[in-house]
């Protein structure tokens, strides 16, 4: 069967005052019609609302993880003579650290759109 406009799904959306020109003057800027710019900018952000979510729950599980073996290292740099499981300790210390400011910077991009 051929796709023709008369086959398309068809969506009817009201937009407010002045945004109809605004749309128009980028997707000449793009060289497309209002209808590709659209098309293009809509699943563009479905896309980054998809993979911000699942990038903001991935840090999560791996700023959870990082606390865990946080926590088994601190029990096992209470015995004595262990200077490497310190520096490990540190190490790890600071990479979770890491990866839980790059989830808060996750989680506000995905917030603020």
């Amino acid at each position: 069967m051929t796709v023709t406009s008369r086959t398309v799904d068809k969506f009817v959306v009201r937009l407010p005052d002045g945004m109809r020109d605004r749309i128009n003057l980028v997707a000449r800027t793009n060289h497309r019609s209002m209808n590709s710019e659209i098309l293009e900018r809509l699943g563009r952000t479905l896309i980054e609302d998809a993979t911000g979510i699942l990038n903001v729950e991935y840090m999560e599980q791996l700023s959870n993880r990082c606390k865990e073996l946080e926590a088994q290292l601190e029990a096992l740099r209470k015995q004595p003579s262990l200077d490497v499981l310190t520096r490990a300790l540190q190490q790890v210390t600071s990479r979770c650290e890491e990866l839980e400011d790059r989830a808060s910077g996750a989680m506000l991009k995905v917030a603020h759109g």
